[in-house]
């Protein structure tokens, strides 16, 4: 690898700075939390689907090391997204070309999206084990190439962020809403009425027109991780059935997985869904919830699927009416809470979160029946608080069972 290439990936060994186009001024709350821990030794892992800001992040913690006086030419970042390179290429091209000795001088090495670099566990591990001044900090788009192989390879010596797209109060705080102005319904609920139906996907905030968001959303999200990213992983046949059940999960959020009535369908095999529904997941697209059952570490076999943004709904799905607009509040709440799961048995509830209930109910009026099913599993077991999440119906109900606290879906996403 030349060097030329590499000083054109690292701008700032000749200007001493980063381009304030990469580190954007706007840092999101897990870039402190993930700069607490570059001085240890672990590597860092910034983890997600595409377009969310990782790259950003990364680029922003490089900022912050030059402030605080580390030498340009020791911070290297390199992108494997459109590059074929081992990491030991990498480490070694840089090693020569800036005459680095790995055993004497700190260096921070920045590798953005990894899992498309051949073996990369194996080699980190090795470069991890033999040079302790290395301080790594990776990227990457696909959870099963990152935790699984993490867990194999890299036991102990790892620090997972999960990225997501921004939360609410995120897309608040970018848009000058700050807590103070948290108890302002008349100036939060435009804005948590613009989020539901937009998503959090960063980029895509200043886009004024429908056009320019669904291309944005299509061509630098979707089609690079179902036309690119997946096959040249999993090295598929048929991407085109993996756009065609994305779209039916972003037309149902909340939809029951039967892999047999898939399968019928569109005529695949069982396996090939499954298979096909599990690269979406891992890849980030969709988030899979199981039903609850206490006292077990995993989750009942039926599962539900949501979009793990509402930007890919609104892509697929207009337009959205009222009552569809509901399922998007559900599908904003779930993705906020990293939801696992949710319980049916004959009644049916969207979210049990440590083992609490919690139902949304995004409608004009609450009655009676809205609180049987929380009820239910408070009766069965035995858990005196639950919670119903409504439009605009706020309090406390006590039952026989216990409390339940209605809180408004934008009050919820602010907490």
């Amino acid at each position: 690898m030349e060097k030329a290439s590499l000083e054109q990936a690292n701008h700032w060994w000749i200007s001493n700075k980063v381009d304030p186009e990469l580190a954007l001024p706007f840092k999101r709350e897990v870039f402190s939390d993930a700069n607490r821990r570059m001085k240890e030794r672990f590597i860092i892992a910034l983890v997600g689907l595409r377009r969310v800001g990782k790259t950003t992040i990364a680029y922003q913690l490089i900022e912050k090391l030059l402030e605080e006086g580390i030498k340009k030419e020791n911070i290297l970042f390199f992108s494997f997204d459109e590059i074929n390179a081992t990491l030991g290429d990498v480490l070694e091209s840089y090693k020569e070309a800036e005459k680095k000795d790995f055993r004497e001088e700190k260096v921070y090495a920045f590798l953005d999206e990894i899992q498309k670099c051949n073996n990369w566990e194996n080699e980190m591990k090795k470069y991890y084990d033999i040079y302790p001044k290395i301080k790594f900090v990776i990227t990457g788009s696909e959870s099963l190439f990152i935790r699984k192989k993490t867990k194999e390879t890299l036991a102990g010596r790892m620090a997972e962020f999960m990225i997501t797209p921004f939360r609410f109060t995120e897309y608040l705080k970018f848009n000058n809403v700050f807590e103070a102005d948290y108890k302002h319904e008349t100036k939060i609920r435009p804005l948590f009425i613009k989020y539901v139906e937009n998503g959090g996907f960063p980029e895509t905030f200043k886009l004024e027109s429908e056009k320019d968001f669904k291309e944005y959303i299509q061509a630098l999200v979707v089609d690079r991780i179902i036309y690119k990213d997946i096959p040249q992983r999993f090295k598929i046949e048929e991407p085109e059935l993996l756009r065609t059940l994305l779209q039916l999960i972003t037309h149902n959020p909340g939809m029951y997985v039967d892999y047999q009535s898939l399968s019928r369908q569109f005529g695949k095999d069982r396996r090939v869904i499954k298979s096909y529904i599990s690269y979406l997941q891992e890849s980030f697209l969709i988030r899979m919830l199981g039903n609850y059952r206490r006292g077990s570490t995993t989750l009942r076999k039926r599962k539900r699927a949501y979009p793990t943004d509402n930007g890919t709904i609104r892509l697929y799905k207009a337009p959205i009416n009222n009552d569809f607009f509901g399922r998007m509040v559900e599908t904003a709440i779930i993705n906020s809470m990293d939801a696992k799961s949710f319980w049916k048995n004959g009644n049916e509830l969207d979210i049990i979160h440590n083992d609490t209930p919690i139902e949304i109910k995004y409608q004009e009026k609450i009655d009676s029946e809205d609180f049987k099913p929380l009820r239910e599993f408070m009766r069965k077991f035995s858990r005196r608080e639950a919670y119903l999440i409504t439009k605009k119906d706020e309090g406390e109900v006590k039952f026989d069972e216990g409390i339940i606290k209605m809180i408004p879906a934008w009050k919820w996403l602010l907490k």
